[in-house]
């Protein structure tokens, strides 16, 4: 299949990039150096974005009457409180993004490098079929978001007549929870980049050592060197995994804070949506379907997560792969030369071996099983506050039956 040519890393995450400064989460360049002119313009790129999102959390908490929608002042309250919380990760995000936009530059420049001495001595990065992800990824996530708001805002319309949202409120607030989905998915753009460096690392590791005792004798399971060129290729290969995991470090400091407030309001909005689930199932008034759409909208969310979460686990395991595939190699070599470089390999490994985290927890599987957990408890206690207190459905009925009479 023919694709564009794409030649590197900054071409390879150029159309995320364009859709990050599209919704003000790219207020830096691709490159270092920038000049003190844009330096400018970017500072009016932040002022103009975080006007923007300040207007439309006007929007939500002055305008647009969120406790209508839900009939449930539980909701309405937490989903006010959501909404605040997210324009602060917002605001942080693209300020962030602004303070630390020559450590992002600095990161692509490190990936560009790693890939030009990978290539010396490995197959070359496919840096095609990773801007085919990445072009999918940017496109699929326009479409899926769009397409979900095109069959929410008929179904407000229809199930809460008395309330019109103007194009005021509708269009902030659907840029609003755009940013939201965009800052989950840039994060995960600087894991698939990762990763595909690291298998890559691993993959050239095979070729010039032998990792099972039936390759030995088998030269055409790895590549034909001598022990010198092993040794050559094994220096390469350490200071490109270093290199890697700096930029691991880089991305867990560049990203990892608006990351965390990211999965903990996709938590909230969990517990949330799946209460609205539940008042949807026992009421069964008018707004059941939106209770379902809402936690449609909940799924939509948390499948970027399972997805970013996945990827950071993969690196995990491939940080882990290569100590393996290390180990082997030992065991297979006869060189006490290059047996000592591999010793000293296991120790770089052992020291130093690829983590995304934000410092309070790992993103890997163990996260998402927490996270089932405590909504399920958080869930319980709304359910029992929910039953002790009236409901907005109960307190209207009453007055309708005492008017009556």
């Amino acid at each position: 299949m023919r694709w564009f040519s794409v030649n590197s890393v900054y071409e390879t995450v150029q159309p995320f990039m364009f859709l990050l400064g599209c919704v003000g989460l790219a207020p830096f360049g691709y490159r270092l150096g920038m000049k003190p002119v844009n330096r400018y313009l970017e500072f009016c790129y932040v002022l103009v974005y975080g006007g923007m999102y300040t207007y439309a959390l006007y929007s939500f908490l002055f305008v647009a009457n969120v406790t209508d929608f839900h009939l449930s002042l539980i909701i309405g309250t937490i989903e006010c409180i959501n909404l605040s919380c997210q324009y602060l990760t917002m605001v942080f995000a693209i300020v962030f993004a602004w303070i630390v936009k020559h450590r992002i530059s600095f990161i692509l420049q490190t990936l560009h490098e790693c890939d030009v001495q990978l290539s010396k001595f490995s197959s070359p990065i496919d840096h095609r079929r990773l801007h085919l992800k990445v072009s999918m990824l940017a496109v699929g996530i326009v479409t899926s978001y769009m397409l979900l708001l095109a069959i929410h805002l008929p179904l407000i319309l229809e199930l809460v007549p008395h309330i019109e949202p103007s194009l005021k409120e509708i269009l902030p607030s659907a840029m609003f929870g755009l940013c939201f989905l965009l800052q989950i998915c840039q994060f995960l753009l600087f894991l698939l980049v990762l990763h595909d460096r690291y298998c890559a690392i691993n993959q050239a590791f095979r070729m010039y050592f032998p990792t099972s005792p039936s390759a030995v004798g088998n030269p055409s399971e790895f590549a034909i060197c001598s022990e010198k060129e092993q040794i050559n290729v094994l220096k390469q290969i350490k200071i490109l995994h270093d290199k890697l995991n700096d930029v691991v470090e880089l991305v867990n400091y560049c990203f990892s804070v608006q990351i965390t407030f990211c999965v903990g309001l996709c938590f909230v909005i969990g517990v949330v949506c799946s209460f609205g689930l539940f008042r949807a199932f026992i009421y069964r008034n008018e707004l059941f379907y939106m209770g379902v759409l809402n936690f449609i909208w909940y799924m939509y969310y948390l499948f970027f997560v399972l997805f970013f979460i996945a990827v950071g686990s993969k690196i995990t395991r491939e940080g882990k792969r290569i100590g393996i595939l290390v180990h082997k190699a030992i065991n297979c070599s006869s060189s006490s030369a290059v047996i000592n470089e591999l010793n000293l390999f296991s120790q770089q490994l052992l020291h130093r071996s690829p983590v995304i985290t934000c410092g309070l927890f790992v993103y890997d599987w163990t996260l998402w099983y927490t996270m089932i957990g405590a909504t399920a408890t958080y869930l319980i206690i709304l359910i029992q506050f929910d039953v002790s207190f009236p409901n907005l459905v109960n307190v209207n009925a009453t007055a309708v039956y005492r008017g009556s009479t």
